[in-house]
């Protein structure tokens, strides 16, 4: 399994999951046998209710006072009919609740930005500039920008972690860097040189950019900077990141595989929605 199951303990289950077998009025069981009922009964009672997250899902489901809740036991039952294992249902439920209803808004009026600023799809990424599997999604990202040049805006929040030595400064170094407008040339040169960073590296990269390095050495030391890094760090926390790099398409978690293949297929599925919206709106 992918990322489903933490993400459903940090998202999705109530303080103290009931873990209730029970009905599911409104729910098409047709086809299903006692056992996986009582199993999609039990799902939904750690889930809570998007119409009120101090209940349940099967609470709602069993007063009929969510349809949410209702079609979201109803997509588990199809999954069921469908031949899926209790496992693989769980993972499908919980990509549905987070597609159909968590959605998060981030502040990114200062957040560097590639791509158009009225772009279909906007990519968030939180990432830590010596954490190595955000250098491997450097080049993913980057790939994505390159694809859909109209459609997609590449935005970079930073949540430096602290057990690395360097990467807050690398974060303030980016950002200093923003403010002569070349964030994205020492966001690449740093992750390049990911191994050996240090405060001389940074001054040595800001050099090779060509920045004026008397200002970019004072920006880093701003305390705007530091502020802003922070800010960032809350809006993580605040969105259920649990590691880095963590990416928000749109608003909402992507928890697909962080492959330029499958990041290109969301996309992909994320603009022709865009479209189908639109199209009903001129109707």
């Amino acid at each position: 399994m992918s990322r489903a199951l933490p993400i459903l303990a940090a998202v999705l289950l109530l303080p103290l999951a009931a873990h209730a077998q029970g009905p599911l009025p409104g729910v098409d069981v047709t086809d299903l046998d006692a056992g996986e009922v009582g199993a999609l009964s039990t799902l939904m009672s750690e889930g809570a209710c998007p119409c009120d997250t101090q209940k349940s899902l099967l609470d709602c489901i069993k007063a009929k006072s969510c349809p949410a809740a209702t079609e979201l036991a109803g997509f588990g039952a199809d999954k069921l009919r469908d031949g899926l294992g209790l496992e693989q249902v769980r993972e499908a439920v919980v990509r549905k609740y987070l597609e159909d209803h968590i959605h998060y808004t981030f502040d990114l009026s200062d957040t560097p930005r590639k791509g158009p600023a009225d772009a279909k799809v906007v990519l968030v990424e939180f990432a830590d500039f010596e954490c190595p599997h955000c250098a491997l999604m450097k080049d993913t990202v980057a790939g994505v920008a390159k694809q859909f040049p109209d459609d997609v805006a590449v935005y970079f929040k930073q949540f430096p972690l602290g057990h690395h030595a360097h990467s807050h400064a690398a974060a303030r170094a980016t950002l200093a860097a923003h403010r002569q407008g070349r964030f994205w040339q020492m966001h690449d040169l740093i992750f390049q040189n990911q191994g050996s960073l240090s405060p001389a590296r940074f001054v040595e990269f800001a050099t090779e950019l060509g920045l004026n390095v008397e200002r970019f050495k004072k920006d880093m030391e701003d305390q705007a900077l530091y502020a802003q890094i922070e800010r960032d760090r809350k809006e993580a926390i605040a969105a259920n990141l649990s590691g880095t790099p963590t990416i928000y398409i749109n608003g909402r978690l992507y928890i697909e595989p962080k492959t330029p293949e499958a990041l290109a297929k969301y996309i992909r599925a994320q603009l022709a929605k865009a479209g189908e919206e639109g199209g009903k709106k001129k109707k």
